[in-house]
């Protein structure tokens, strides 16, 4: 079983930071270059100083941006900035946020859960991941000897008995602190420190799979910091810290869990595979040009190409932009392509995957994107949100961007279940997690 235990949280000092909101932060992999410098400039204290920190001139292997990261976490803890909390506790968090103009609501807890090598089969992973952002992780995670931001993770609790007790304290206690990010999401934090309730909270969850939905390449990092402690050491005591992660728990089946779609936004694309593009495609795809859009997100053409792309959700639809070009296409996968071309190769759970539809079809096939270009985060890069897919396109930062529906959870499930591993970013689990909220230092090594 997964072991779930609570711990003494490392928490800003809210009587020295009057607005929680000015320090905490998206997660690093969702935060870009000017969000960043906007998160330097909001606030000298700000966890994005930890989970991101700016590359400088001169720097080096002794002097760079993960040294400089523990030396801002180690004088904050020095000057009192941020305090551990004194007893152990589960950090239950609820999230509200607007999405699709509704209101909703997400309840989860944060705690520290044991380490486990996916072939366990109790903690599942679903996405590919990338060698260069491991890598990064590692070096932070060496450095700092903490965790800054919790993984997200999901379990199944159709019944309720995990979460029922967990919102029932909500409703009986006043909430620790309360954060308002500029972005609207509003958390409230309750530290559940009674100890009886957080072991009967541990033990119903003892013997649930956990599916990770959000930080694969920090658990990656994780487990590969604590192997590399066994390999300096020869052993490991099973009550290490470093055989721990902090993890943010919640319920496939809470109404508030929402799963975002992920465009592709491509560079170097060349101009011939551009101008060559419609016609590769005609193999594969049914294809639909819409010409003569215009750049206002709000325009009738627009919502027409999207809605015919929402329409296909879980049929191989999607939609291509390209940079200096006035034409839409919508692309409908054709009958049994996936099946003649891959039926041996990818097994079927993961070949009507829309994810793997553009990976294999457009990315590969038609665009000839090879295993390196797949890992290049600077080649491919990722937004959930489709106005931002259409400015790099506009602007030219990017040549072109694939519209993706979103993936369900229950083909996150099916595929975790079989041991299986979608594309890279095939899913953006929303809202994300803040950092900052709660840190685990890894105390003892």
């Amino acid at each position: 079983m997964a072991m779930i235990v609570p711990f003494r949280g490392i928490r800003y000092d809210s009587t020295r930071i009057s607005n929680l909101g000015d320090v905490t932060a998206p997660p690093y992999d969702v935060i870009s270059d000017e969000e960043r410098d906007a998160l330097y400039e909001l606030h000298p204290n700000n966890v994005v100083r930890l989970i991101l920190g700016k590359q400088e001139p001169g720097d080096s292997e002794k002097e760079n941006r993960y040294t400089r990261a523990a030396d801002h976490f180690d004088s904050w803890l020095r000057e009192g900035i941020l305090k551990q909390d004194p007893e152990p506790a589960l950090y239950l968090i609820e999230t509200e946020y607007t999405m699709d103009g509704q209101v909703r609501t997400r309840l989860g807890f944060i705690s520290l859960v044991e380490l486990e090598d996916f072939k366990s089969g109790r903690i599942l992973p679903h996405e590919k991941t990338f060698s260069a952002t491991k890598a990064d992780r590692l070096r932070l995670i060496r450095a700092c000897k903490a965790n800054f931001s919790p993984i997200f993770s999901l379990f199944s609790d159709a019944g309720g008995d995990v979460m029922a007790p967990l919102r029932e304290w909500t409703k009986r206690f006043d909430p620790d602190l309360i954060v308002q990010e500029p972005v609207g999401n509003r958390h409230r934090l309750w530290r559940v420190k009674d100890p009886d309730f957080c072991v009967e909270t541990a033990d119903k969850l003892g013997s649930r799979q956990l599916y990770i939905a959000d930080g694969h390449h920090r658990y990656e990092t994780a487990l590969n910091f604590r192997n590399e402690i066994v390999a300096q050491k020869g052993h490991l005591d099973p009550s290490a810290p470093c055989n721990y992660v902090m993890m943010y728990l919640s319920s496939i089946q809470d109404p508030g869990l929402a799963i975002r779609p992920v465009h592709r936004l491509l560079r170097s694309v060349p101009q011939s595979a551009i101008d060559g593009f419609a016609q590769k495609a005609n193999a594969y795809f049914d294809v639909e040009t819409i010409v003569g859009h215009e750049k206002n997100h709000g325009s009738e053409t627009l919502q027409s190409f999207f809605a015919k792309i929402r329409a296909g959700a879980e049929r191989g639809v999607m939609g291509a932009v390209f940079r200096n070009c006035p034409t839409l296409f919508v692309l409908r996968v054709k009958e049994g392509v996936m099946d003649s071309l891959f039926g041996d190769k990818i097994p079927k759970s993961l070949r009507r995957l829309d994810v793997t539809v553009a990976t294999r079809l457009v990315l590969q096939t038609i665009l000839g994107f090879n295993s390196a270009d797949l890992d290049d985060e600077k080649r491919i890069l990722y937004s959930s949100l489709t106005e931002k897919a259409f400015d790099a396109v506009a602007t030219g930062s990017c040549d072109m961007a694939l519209i993706m529906n979103p993936t369900r959870m229950s083909h996150v499930e099916e595929v975790s279940q079989a041991g299986l591993i979608m594309p890279r970013k095939s899913t953006y689990f929303f809202p994300k997690i803040l950092s900052g909220l709660v840190m685990n230092k890894i105390d003892g090594i």
